[in-house]
């Protein structure tokens, strides 16, 4: 029988070859479902009836869609996430689909009397999910109030066609006032590749809103096009933009930690370059370059792995992120910015403070040099201690449950990050950072589950995993091993690791990215093996 650490070698051996795959897939192009962000009963709902209203060109991707969509239903209804419980809300969306499809040609005119519900429901998925933010009120949810710049100006840039089309599809007639303007702001933010936001709800819900006043054309075509080029084989549609930029900067971090392989190596040369190449013009960066809108957590991790190999692109990237700091000393999420990428130009306000965001900035800001850098940091660092709540734990803002950010925030804090300078050169650890340290370390191991898991995924555990090997601290050892056991305990054959769907950002339309499951469960194992055997 192997030993533990010949368990913890085979684990860490096949999670290794199973990321490098996908990885190598995403700088190819080429990533399908075994290594992107997991199937949505929603996401695939709306593509195909979108798809549907577009016609025959696209009759062959509605029906696998279709197809997709009768295999994974469960009991009576759909969940949000493939074999899940049945949720009420997706479940009257998919059976909507299915009416729509039975009825054939006539579901173009059949439908339109029901998208004032269909547009409740989309508004409702995605109310209420995230801390901070405020957006328009229910009465301004409306043509033409919400075509009203101090409205839109409440939402951040990528959740304004979302809302501009459901209040299009919930217009009373087509003489409503506003309807041409709605229609005129969603033509002028579409993309380049058709899309809007390089997102499938919002591309599928911008189609259908538009196909009710405007004949097909060029643009809805480009947009059906681009809704097929992300179709899984499967029939079905993932629930969120792939996070390509996310998965290789927390790759070439998390590869540069350990040693390498030589096609590890070889990969992180071609990553390096990768990043560089799809940077926006003013160092910014989106989840699948070079298309997605800014986003400052993507642009963080980013960062995080340009260092690691010394790249020009870094600079650029910390500039910007130097230049959106909140003057509380917090950074969001999405910063308003000018033109299309990549060449857009940033600027505020960045909506929704974020914990999660601001520990990963200050995290990516500490590795580079200049003299505006530390002040940036510390001004972080502190509004982060002040998010901790008196149990110790920090709360999450994208993610469910504070497990997520707590781990992260311990682990900063454990290796220096709240690290003050004083006279002298010499470096004193703050009383205050010392003490929100022991509180969160505290929090982290009394939080630890029966089975020795953390949370609900192995996201959860393996960044809890990473923390407290971080903190140097003597920890209780059954704490760490039945932590490690739980993580082999749901590794499948092919190296990954059973999905939770609860992935970054996972709030309202849950998915599964198994890239970064994978590079976190690396993280935690190799540390373990590292500290303990």
């Amino acid at each position: 029988m192997a030993s533990a650490a010949e368990q913890i070698d085979e684990s860490l051996r096949t999670a290794r070859i199973y990321a490098l795959e996908g990885l190598e897939k995403i700088l190819r192009g080429r990533l399908d479902e075994t290594y992107g962000v997991s199937a949505s009963p929603g996401a695939t709902a709306l593509a195909a009836t979108a798809l549907l209203f577009l016609g025959s060109p696209y009759r062959e991707s509605h029906q696998a869609g279709l197809q997709w969509l009768k295999q994974n239903r469960r009991n009576q209804g759909w969940g949000k996430v493939p074999g899940g419980e049945p949720d009420e809300e997706i479940t009257r969306l998919v059976k909507k689909v299915f009416w729509a499809g039975r009825s054939g040609r006539l579901a173009k005119y059949f439908l339109p009397g029901q998208l004032k519900e269909l547009s409740n429901i989309i508004l409702s998925l995605g109310q209420d999910v995230v801390p901070g933010m405020v957006g328009p009120l229910p009465e301004e949810i409306a043509l033409p109030q919400i075509l009203a710049d101090h409205v839109l100006k409440k939402l951040p840039p990528y959740g304004r066609p979302v809302v501009v089309a459901a209040a299009l599809l919930a217009a009373h007639d087509a003489h409503q006032d506003g309807i041409d303007e709605a229609a005129a702001y969603l033509r002028g933010c579409q993309m380049d590749d058709g899309s809007w936001s390089e997102d499938v709800v919002v591309t599928s819900l911008a189609v259908i809103a538009l196909f009710q006043i405007m004949a097909p054309g060029e643009n809805l075509d480009r947009a059906g096009r681009w809704l097929v080029s992300r179709q899984f084989p499967s029939g079905a549609w993932p629930a969120f933009d792939h996070l390509f930029t996310w998965s290789v900067g927390l790759a070439i971090r998390c590869f540069t930690e350990f040693p390498l392989s030589p096609a590890e190596r070889v990969w992180i040369t071609r990553a390096a370059s990768w990043l560089e190449s799809g940077q926006n013009e003013d160092g910014s960066y989106g989840s699948t370059p070079p298309f997605t809108q800014p986003d400052l957590d993507d642009t963080a991790v980013a960062l995080m792995g340009l260092q690691r190999v010394n790249s020009k692109a870094a600079h650029p990237a910390a500039k910007l992120l130097l230049g959106l700091q909140n003057e509380d000393g917090s950074w969001g999420t999405f910063p308003n910015f000018h033109g299309f990428p990549p060449e857009v130009s940033c600027g505020v306000p960045v909506y929704i403070a974020s914990t999660d965001v601001t520990l990963h900035v200050v995290d990516a800001l500490r590795g580079m040099s200049g003299a505006e850098i530390n002040p940036a940091v510390s001004q972080g660092v502190h509004w982060l201690l002040a998010q901790q709540l008196p149990s110790g734990e920090f709360p999450g803002t994208w993610y469910e449950g504070p497990i997520y950010s707590t781990a992260q925030v311990l682990e900063f804090l454990a290796k220096g990050g709240g690290i003050r300078r004083r006279g002298g050169g010499t470096l004193h650890p703050a009383k205050s950072i010392l003490t929100a340290q022991d509180a969160a370390l505290q929090s982290l191991i009394s939080s630890q589950n029966a089975d020795g898991s953390w949370g609900n995924s192995v996201v959860e555990t393996a960044l809890a995993l990473s923390a407290l090997c971080a903190t140097g601290q003597t920890i209780p050892p059954e704490i760490m091993t039945r932590g490690v056991a739980s993580i082999m305990a749901r590794q499948l054959d092919n190296g990954s690791f059973q999905p939770a769907y609860r992935g970054i950002y996972a709030k309202g339309w849950n998915y599964e990215e198994p890239l970064t499951t994978a590079l976190t469960a690396i993280t935690a194992l190799e540390r373990y093996q590292n500290d303990y055997h």
